[in-house]
């Protein structure tokens, strides 16, 4: 049975200030939302589960930077890392992307300021996602699964709730570079990624990975966004363990021919389309 969670529904809008307050009198539901996109001098803009819309409320310069403030907790030098690589994850494991005027020192970027977009990515749980692809992970011959499609065709909910699945039963290490598949609060997982799972939360995904084989003893490793990162399904092959990572691609074509399968890491590809979360195409590879 499939069940939907927002992951922190009512703390979302509590990040946006009056921005926030507008969202939450409208008609739209958080339940109902994937996107929150800010752009300075512009309407508020939603992506939802009905299509895209636009709230009459239009955002100011300050409003933005007030944002980004609570974002940080107001201690923006505490998230230098995060302001520089364009993403803050809020508790709960949604993700607030932003962009603005670049800031270049000796040819060498170090930043933004005067943010002019932001794009909150509204995080959930959806229970039973990972369900049609439960056989796959537990069959005598898997090595590894490639859960693959566009932006926004819910790569990360499934791998989420095959953590879920997975972690119930085998020693998993889930190396959550962005906060997006456990979000951790705290020292805790926010979400529920299994039993006999391991977070290493905030970990680049090829520390995460090696320090994972080499200390935790994982049976599985989870993973988001490997692109360019072929060499830890390498060191997870030749350690025998398995993996679950996703890949941006348009096509099971593309993923098929993306490099990561070529390492021969990968056992089963799996592709999103249609509706978020839908798995339209499933592949064993050979």
């Amino acid at each position: 049975m499939v069940t939907a969670k927002i992951c922190g529904e009512e703390g979302v809008l509590s990040y946006l200030g009056t921005v926030g307050s507008v969202i939450s009198r409208s008609k739209y539901r958080v339940s109902d939302i994937y996107e929150i996109r800010l752009r300075a001098g512009q309407r508020v803009a939603l992506e939802t589960a009905r299509g895209r819309a636009v709230i009459d409320k239009t955002v100011s310069a300050e409003e933005m930077g007030e944002c980004i403030k609570c974002f940080c907790n107001y201690s923006l030098h505490s998230f230098e890392k995060e302001l520089k690589e364009g993403f803050v994850t809020l508790k709960g494991g949604h993700r607030a992307g932003f962009c603005g005027t670049a800031v270049v020192r000796n040819g060498v970027f170090e930043g933004v300021k005067d943010i002019s977009s932001i794009n909150i990515r509204v995080a959930r749980e959806i229970i039973g996602a990972g369900d049609f692809l439960e056989s796959a992970v537990f069959a005598e011959d898997f090595k590894g699964l490639l859960i693959c499609g566009k932006p926004m065709s819910g790569k990360t909910t499934v791998l989420r709730d095959l953590c879920r699945i997975i972690g119930d039963r085998h020693k998993l290490a889930v190396v959550d570079g962005r906060g997006e598949i456990a979000a951790v609060y705290g020292g805790v997982p926010q979400n529920n990624v299994g039993v006999y799972t391991d977070v290493l939360n905030g970990y680049g995904r090829a520390e995460g990975i090696e320090i994972a084989t080499r200390t935790l003893s994982p049976e599985y490793i989870a993973c988001d966004e490997i692109t360019g990162f072929e060499s830890c399904a390498k060191l997870c092959l030749n350690s025998g363990v398995k993996m679950i990572f996703t890949l941006h691609c348009g096509s099971m074509e593309q993923a098929k021919e993306s490099e990561i399968v070529k390492t021969g890491a990968i056992s089963h590809i799996a592709f999103l389309g249609g509706k978020i979360g839908q798995i339209t195409e499933r592949l064993a590879v050979k």
